[in-house]
């Protein structure tokens, strides 16, 4: 009998462990009033539908009610302020990650993922890929899921964002055929163009209040995003707006041995391409070299 007592004692101690550590990410350990989350919808990603206007379905959410996104990261700095912000309200994004970020930063794609956030992606080197051949298309969607997946403790979601929103019929058939759902946007804040939260913030809501409802595209490389989460959530709670999360009903099955694409050398246009393009560079370059910095001091 006492093997019987000593496992009936450890099966105690781990319940009794399992119920410490659990309320710290329960509903209940909110504060009361926060933002939240008022519901999950999974999504069936079976033939890779299209989330978010104009080609997804409108009625995915009731009137009042938005997802959170932030494309291109993870950043150290900005995105842990944004999981910060979040975080302080009790409610939940979906991120669309870099590989090129997410192999500089692994441990953030890890907070991420651990905070109850969903993981998608967005590329490798963020091109424009309507203007790549297929190979190539391969190598940026795959190798960027496989490096997410490696940093993250749960499974990335079959979530994937195109850069600057640009497809063609080739891409949209790739990712049908892989079951990857293809997200648009609803309400794009535009914080590319700008460098103060303000104009994020006025962006967001005059979208909202023309729309009612909607995806909401933000950036979580650029600090004046970060800056803005926090007046942004609260204007969504005074304005009674609900937070929806969005995740996958089923997890994705990898492509094995695939290696990421070469760097890009491109030239930088002027166009809004070539800006945003400019922008998410000079944020990884600054990244990589602290990181060299760091390993030498």
């Amino acid at each position: 009998m006492q093997p019987l007592r000593n496992l009936s004692l450890a099966v105690s101690i781990v319940l009794v462990a399992g119920l410490c550590v659990f309320p710290a990410y329960a509903e209940d350990a909110c504060p009361e009033g926060a933002l939240g989350v008022s519901r999950t919808i999974e999504v069936d990603t079976t033939g890779g539908p299209w989330i978010g206007s104009p080609h997804g379905d409108p009625n995915l959410l009731a009137p009042g009610e938005v997802v959170l996104t932030f494309d291109d990261g993870p950043s150290p700095k900005s995105t842990r302020q944004v999981l910060d912000a979040l975080a302080k309200e009790c409610t939940k994004a979906v991120f669309f990650m870099v590989g090129e970020m997410a192999v500089l930063h692994p441990e953030v794609v890890k907070e991420v993922a651990e905070q109850g956030h969903t993981i998608g992606t967005h590329t490798w080197t963020h091109p424009n890929l309507a203007r790549l051949d297929q190979a190539d298309v391969t190598r940026e969607v795959e190798a960027t899921f496989d490096i997410v997946q490696k940093a993250s403790p749960v499974p990335v979601a079959p979530f994937f964002r195109y850069p600057y929103l640009s497809s063609s019929k080739e891409n949209e058939d790739y990712f049908k055929s892989r079951n990857i759902a293809q997200f648009a946007v609803d309400i794009d804040s535009s914080d590319w163009r700008v460098r103060r939260s303000a104009p994020v913030i006025t962006r967001i809501m005059a979208g909202l209040k023309a729309r009612g409802r909607g995806i909401i595209l933000m950036h979580d490389i650029h600090g004046w995003t970060a800056d803005a989460v926090p007046e942004l959530l609260a204007k969504l709670k005074a304005g009674g707006y609900k937070v929806v999360l969005l995740k996958p009903k089923t997890s994705l099955e990898l492509v094995a041995d695939i290696s990421p694409p070469a760097p890009q050398k491109a030239a930088v246009s002027r166009s809004r391409r070539g800006k945003h393009q400019h922008a998410v560079s000079r944020t990884r370059r600054a990244t990589l070299a602290s990181k060299k910095s760091a390993a030498l001091q």
